[in-house]
C-alpha cells in the first residue's frame, strides 16, 4: 500500500510519517511526501492510482489542499482524502470533495489511530479477486474466502457455503491477498483470519468446523498476525 502526504510543514511532515510507520509497522506501507498541492498533481495526473489513501493540508500556499483535492476528484472520485487543518472552520469545505476525515493539528494519536482502522475496514471489505472456476468466473469479496489450499497445480478456495476448485498456484493468490487478512500457516494453507475460532499449538479450528494444520515454527507468527488483525479490526 502507497500513502501520499501533502502538507508543506517540513516538521509536521516528519511526526505523521513517523506514527503511520509506527501505526503499520512491519506491513508492507511505503510512504510518500509533497511540499505542495502543484507538485503532488504533477504525480498524481501521470500515476492515478499509485496512491491508496492521501493526507491533505487544507491551508498551503499556491493551490490550497481544497482546491488541490478538486483536481484529485476529476481523475478519481473515490480514493479516501484525509483533511488536516489547524483551523475546523475551514474543515466545512472539504465536504465539497467527499473528504474522508478531517484530522486537527497538531495531531492527536488516537483520532489518527481512529481514522486508520476506519480506512482499513473499507479497504478489507471494499477489495475483490477474480476466480476462474471452469466456465465460470466468479467475483469474490476477500471477506468471503475462510481458507485456501493447495493440491497439486490446483487450490481449493473454501468460500461460505460452498467451494471450487482453481487451476492456480498457492503463492499466486497470496501474492494478491490483504496481508493484513490472511496468514499461512502451513504450506499447503492460506487462512482468513477472521474467520478463526480456536487456536492451540498444532492447528487451527475455523468457524466451520474445519482444522488447519499449524506449523511449529510459526505459532509466535501467528499469533502475531492474529493480534494485529484484531488490533486493526477493532
Amino acid at each position: 500500500m502507497k500513502i501520499a502526504i501533502c502538507d508543506d510543514e517540513v516538521n509536521f511532515q516528519k511526526i505523521l510519517g513517523d506514527k503511520l510507520e509506527e501505526y503499520y509497522g512491519m506491513l508492507e506501507v511505503e510512504i510518500e511526501v509533497f511540499s505542495s498541492g502543484m507538485d503532488f498533481m504533477d504525480r498524481f495526473k501521470k500515476y492515478p492510482l499509485e496512491f491508496q489513501m492521501i493526507f491533505m493540508d487544507i491551508e498551503m500556499p499556491g493551490p490550497n489542499g481544497i482546491e488541490t483535492s478538486k483536481q484529485i476528484r476529476n481523475i478519481n472520485q473515490s480514493i479516501p482524502i484525509i483533511f488536516l487543518t489547524s483551523h475546523t472552520e475551514l474543515a466545512m469545505e472539504g465536504y465539497e470533495v467527499d473528504a474522508f476525515r478531517f484530522l486537527d493539528k497538531p495531531l492527536q494519536m488516537e483520532r489518527l489511530v481512529k481514522t486508520l482502522h476506519d480506512f482499513d475496514n473499507l479497504r478489507l471489505l471494499d477489495s475483490k479477486i477474480e476466480l476462474q472456476d471452469g466456465e465460470r468466473t466468479l467475483l469474490v469479496n476477500w471477506t468471503e474466502i475462510q481458507y485456501v489450499q493447495s493440491e497439486n497445480v490446483y487450490i481449493n478456495v473454501c468460500i461460505e457455503g460452498s467451494t471450487c476448485l482453481i487451476r492456480k498456484k498457492l503463492s499466486d493468490i497470496e501474492e494478491q491477498m490483504p496481508k493484513q487478512m490472511f496468514y499461512k500457516p502451513h504450506r499447503s494453507y492460506l487462512i482468513n483470519l477472521g474467520f478463526v475460532k480456536s487456536f492451540d499449538g498444532k492447528k487451527i479450528m475455523m468457524k466451520n468446523g474445519n482444522e488447519i494444520p499449524l506449523s511449529r515454527g510459526k505459532r509466535n507468527e501467528f499469533k502475531t498476525s492474529m493480534m494485529n488483525y484484531l488490533r486493526i479490526l477493532g
